[in-house]
């Protein structure tokens, strides 16, 4: 995931979306609770059987697209600044040798039909390249912890070692290969902390700097960047989408210390109400939430040159078209969207009460979910999906097993078809008794995905 963190699991961002998101999206027809039989996939999300049940599933229509629930919409709700003016300023250890490289990659972008599609519409403005500077005299240490990294460069904002402070600026600060930097685990000390390389690939936060001894502390966003294994094209997707989202997000969190929930000044971080459950992907930002798309969710503009992550557009997706832009030309949108209108509630110690849209289905039971198919256009050939355990996915190395089963009544169909999944709840669920799943859909190299809540009381 890519929020403040990136690739660590989509359970990091469901906190602060569902504890945060205020507005709400219209839903659409009550899933039936039934306990239909001849469930064949044995209790295992990853096997996607067929129940023989009388269901209407439409037909195929060529009204595009046909009736679907609404996607979700990424919302201010804490009415947060945006950057208005943003520059990119990149922040070397001596010797690098992608910095020429990522120079000219961040000169591109600066200016770019891309920026401004991906950004635009939040208030954003146009990007411009401040330039680069590097820490003459440091050596890069082997490991460091995201705190030392926000102390550190709070020490040189103060410094002067970066110039003149600016709040527009986004401080990109690129790490070499053998460093490693660690972060707290989001959700519980019991997991341990995360690493870069393994438990994320980039993220953005803020800093508050005193610069002076009057008046209050200054906030800064800035983004990190470890190297990994070296490779550009990584490089650039990484960087385009925290830019995207220190942009669209840049006052984070509440004192420029990494936490689960968001501060006060949080802006574009996370899904509306009824859509909570879609953090649960890879978090709630503009990058985040189109970051499970599968490969064409990275692409190189010719503009630029290097490659970039597509992402969220809520007009685009206000309109039932690719809501991650730019949008790939001549390729239609396509979807599988679970239809959950009930109001469910569940509640923990690190999301306290949750209101959003799902199911109730009570350990032990079985309720069966319309899954609506849709495209904006012709698609090439049918539309598949299966469905998958969403915390088992994410966590199943810390020892969260399965506690969903899936049926499906078909598992392909064409724009305006309706599919039928019967979801089984298994066992009991650790996060209050919240379950999430995703229905992912494939039209030959594209995926796409859509998250659902069930909720045991």
């Amino acid at each position: 995931m890519r929020r403040v963190l990136l690739f660590l699991g989509p359970l990091a961002a469901l906190a602060p979306a569902l504890a945060l998101a205020a507005l709400a999206a219209c839903g659409s027809s009550s899933a039936a609770n039934a306990s239909p039989g001849g469930l064949t996939d044995g209790g295992d999300p990853a096997t996607d059987g067929q129940v023989p049940v009388a269901l209407d599933n439409g037909a195929p229509s060529t009204i595009y697209p046909a009736p679907h629930p609404p996607l979700p919409d990424l919302v201010n709700a804490l009415k947060g600044p945006v950057l208005t003016a943003p520059k990119v300023a990149f922040v070397f250890y001596p010797g690098d040798a992608r910095a020429s490289e990522l120079e000219a990659f961040a000169g591109k972008v600066a200016g770019s039909t891309y920026w401004s599609t991906t950004t635009a519409e939040y208030g954003v403005g146009a990007l411009s390249y401040a330039g680069k500077f590097e820490l003459t005299g440091e050596t890069a240490p082997a490991s460091i912890t995201q705190a030392q990294i926000g102390s550190l460069l709070a020490e040189h904002l103060a410094s002067g070692k970066l110039g003149v402070p600016d709040t527009q600026t986004i401080y990109t600060l690129v790490f070499p290969a053998d460093t490693t930097i660690t972060q707290p685990n989001p959700i519980t000390n019991l997991f341990g902390p995360v690493t870069s390389c393994k438990g994320f690939s980039g993220y953005h936060d803020n800093v508050s700097v005193a610069l002076n001894d009057a008046g209050p502390n200054t906030e800064f966003a800035y983004a990190v960047i470890p190297t990994c294994d070296g490779d550009l094209t990584s490089l650039t997707s990484v960087m385009s989408h925290e830019w995207v989202e220190a942009a669209t997000d840049p006052w984070v969190t509440a004192n420029g210390a990494f936490s689960v929930k968001s501060g006060p000044h949080a802006a574009f971080y996370a899904p509306d109400q009824d859509h909570a459950v879609w953090s649960l992907l890879g978090g709630g930002e503009a990058g985040d939430i189109c970051a499970p798309g599968g490969p064409t969710i990275e692409f190189t503009p010719p503009e630029i040159g290097y490659a970039v992550q597509r992402t969220w557009s809520n007009v685009s997706a206000r309109a039932s078209h690719d809501p991650c832009v730019p949008v790939i030309a001549g390729a239609s949108y396509f979807g599988a969207a679970p239809v959950l209108s009930q109001t469910v509630t569940f509640s923990t110690s690190f999301t306290g009460s949750v209101t959003t849209k799902g199911i109730v289905i009570p350990v032990g039971g079985s309720a069966t979910v319309e899954v609506d198919l849709f495209s904006d256009g012709p698609t090439n050939g049918p539309i598949t999906v299966k469905a998958g355990d969403l915390l088992n996915m994410s966590y199943g190395a810390y020892g969260i097993a399965k506690s969903l089963a899936f049926t499906w009544d078909r598992t392909q169909g064409l724009n305006g078809e309706k599919l039928h999944v019967t979801v089984t709840v298994t066992d009991g669920s650790f996060l209050g008794g919240a379950h999430a799943f995703t229905i992912i859909a494939t039209n030959g190299n594209r995926r796409q995905a859509w998250p659902g809540l069930v909720v045991e009381q």
